[in-house]
């Protein structure tokens, strides 16, 4: 079974415009020159908090104002897995992490990943192996875009210990991302609170996720398009596989897959993820 693709447009970034008056003597200028420096060193600083290779990095991350920090850190087995990092300003409620699905990318879930932080909590939203940024495997691996791995299990459990000490742990997943983020908690319970599943299928390219869900007993919360021929039954026998006592399965019309479910989802009130999340991850 195929998965969909989503394309989003990378950030900007934008270059300030400095001007320099003419001064009326030798120590004006200067001074002029003098402020000048320091103010770009302050910018040049500012902007250069990207933490790399290593789970002490995000202990270290301060809340921007103006959204993620690029990040990056190593699996198990020899990837260099690339995320946005999303830091609350004050203490964190909890570490959320966000899997894109099919040749997709982190900054899918941009505009989740800000209402989250914003809530408190940390989050960081990965490009998945062989996926955006993460191509950097192993030498007997690898594989990138199409041929890259399905599975990602080792992914998830770097992002963990680099969200280590900031709380419960959710997982958010869209299609194989859902997938992969279903059979992770299901396999460690003891490191998962909490799932939002967008469009799960039942088995992508071999991820059972109806195994995994006959095993998990946390808190899950599944959006499908009642039209998606891609996910097809498979949100359905989740919802009806899972034994947990808090499982939702919310059915939106349409025909749309994956992270194009975003915006209704968020708009759902006390069906949200946001509110999901605030009630289940503690």
């Amino acid at each position: 079974m195929l998965d969909s693709t989503d394309q989003t447009e990378a950030p900007r970034h934008n270059t300030p415009d400095f001007s320099h008056p003419k001064s009326q003597s030798r120590r004006c200028v200067s001074s002029g020159l003098l402020r000048l420096a320091a103010l770009m060193c302050t910018i040049i600083l500012s902007g250069s908090h990207g933490c790399r290779e290593g789970s002490s990095d995000a202990n270290s991350l301060v809340g921007s104002p103006s959204g993620a920090r690029e990040v990056s850190f190593n699996t198990d087995d020899g990837w260099n897995i690339f995320g946005d990092a999303y830091m609350p300003t004050a203490s964190s409620k909890g570490a959320i992490i966000l899997l894109h699905q099919r040749n997709g990318a982190a900054s899918d879930w941009r505009s989740l990943c800000n209402v989250l932080r914003t809530a408190g909590y940390s989050v960081i939203a990965i490009d998945q192996r062989g996926q955006g940024r993460s191509v950097q495997g192993p030498r007997s691996g690898g594989g990138k875009g199409d041929d890259a791995p399905w599975e990602t299990a080792p992914d998830i459990a770097a992002a963990i210990r680099f969200l280590s000490g900031r709380g419960p742990v959710a997982l958010i997943g869209a299609s194989y991302g859902a997938n992969n983020a279903l059979i992770y908690a299901a396999a460690h319970p003891d490191q998962v609170k909490s799932l939002v599943l967008f469009s799960p299928g039942a088995n992508y390219h071999g991820l059972d996720a109806v195994s995994a869900a006959k095993s998990w007993r946390g808190p899950i919360e599944v959006f499908h398009d009642r039209g998606d021929t891609i996910a097809g039954d498979g949100p359905k026998s989740i919802d009806s596989s899972t034994p947990s006592a808090d499982h939702e399965l919310i059915v939106l019309s349409g025909s749309r897959h994956g992270t194009d479910l975003l915006a209704d989802a968020m708009s759902r009130g006390t069906e949200s993820p946001l509110s999901f999340l605030q009630r289940s991850l503690k």
